[in-house]
């Protein structure tokens, strides 16, 4: 069964289409992210709102606003806890500044290596309790898409050993976790808005950033880069969020409808990421020159002592006892999947 046929099946377990008449009274339901639409997620949303606007069980017509149409980070956030926006696929990282809890999915070197591992930890108990904490801040968080383990992109040196992220200047996502990554690292983080970034690195304002591989192929970042370093140091995982407000309007029945479209999207986006990654996004950067390199398991080694444990100090020091407990279970969680990492 092809990737197509498969999601079919699954959304025809979930769905029943709605007639013409409950769609024109339809409510409005914008979900906004910050990549192309062509992107795996950018797919996988556009998905999610057809699954959702057919569904009988809900009264919606969504539309999904890609590449920061919607606004910056911060307003899209702003906007979703007000209720001027429903839906968001960000970043973790985008949320650390109103909920700290979270910074834990920006760990270097934490997670299980493989994505099917990982799907697991994102279906855990930990997960749900750490998704549980945004309600407080106003966001309800319903899930989690996996969109590929990050690389470094840099020019001037490769960043797959440790002493050559020294100096460099980094775009660093607005976490104080990824900013303590870069400093314990050698790296400047600097911030900025993603869509700056490509201009950035092209003028050298600054010298590398972090992504999966399917982002930064379609960022094409590398074509204003030297070297792809294939750390698969963290996640860049997408939590699913939508306004508080909003959500406590719609009926059990559509909340249900909510969730099960975004299960068969985030199931879509996982396996598009990787078809993207093996089929265009390797072979591009082959046929662009950049040097890519691999990291060995001595730089691994390496680059974990340096960056893990010292994170691991920064989010307590800012989460406290709540921290400890979200960071011990997912300890425990993780602990299932151990590997030599």
């Amino acid at each position: 069964m092809n990737l197509k046929t498969g999601l079919l099946v699954a959304a025809a377990a979930v769905i029943v289409t709605t007639t013409g008449t409950a769609a024109a009274q339809a409510v409005q339901m914008k979900i906004g992210h910050v990549v192309p639409g062509g992107t795996p997620r950018g797919r996988g949303a556009d998905y999610m709102a057809e699954l959702i606007t057919a569904d009988a069980r809900c009264d919606i017509e969504a539309r999904v606003y890609p590449a920061g149409q919607l606004g910056g980070d911060t307003d899209l956030i702003e906007g979703l806890q007000i209720g001027a926006i429903e839906m968001l696929l960000l970043p973790g990282s985008f949320l650390v500044g109103f909920q700290p809890l979270l910074g834990i999915l920006d760990f270097p070197f934490f997670f299980p290596p493989d994505w099917k591992d990982l799907a697991q930890v994102h279906n855990s108990d930990a997960m749900r309790a750490l998704l549980a904490t945004t309600e407080e801040k106003g966001i309800v968080s319903l899930g989690v898409w996996h969109t590929g383990y990050k690389i470094w992109t840099s020019n001037e040196r490769p960043l797959d050993e440790l002493d050559n992220y020294e100096g460099l200047k980094a775009r660093v996502m607005p976490s104080t976790i990824l900013k303590e990554q870069a400093r314990r690292s050698g790296l400047t983080a600097v911030g900025m808005p993603f869509s700056e970034t490509y201009s950035a690195l092209q003028v050298g304002a600054i010298d590398a950033q972090e992504n999966p591989i399917n982002t930064v192929f379609f960022m094409k970042f590398h074509e204003v880069q030297d070297y792809i370093a294939l750390t698969n140091h963290g996640t860049m995982d997408q939590v699913l969020m939508v306004s508080r407000f909003w959500w406590d309007e719609r009926s059990p029945a559509c909340q249900t409808a909510i969730r099960d479209a975004i299960e068969v999207g985030g199931r879509m986006t996982a396996e598009l990421t990787y078809e993207v990654t093996e089929q265009q996004a390797m072979p591009a950067f082959v046929a662009s020159g950049t040097e890519i390199r691999e990291l060995s398991s001595e730089n691994r080694a390496i680059l974990r002592d340096a960056l893990l444990p010292g994170v691991e100090q920064r989010y307590l020091q800012e989460t406290g006892e709540r921290g400890a407990a979200i960071l011990e279970a997912f300890r425990q969680e993780i602990a299932k999947y151990e590997g030599e990492r």
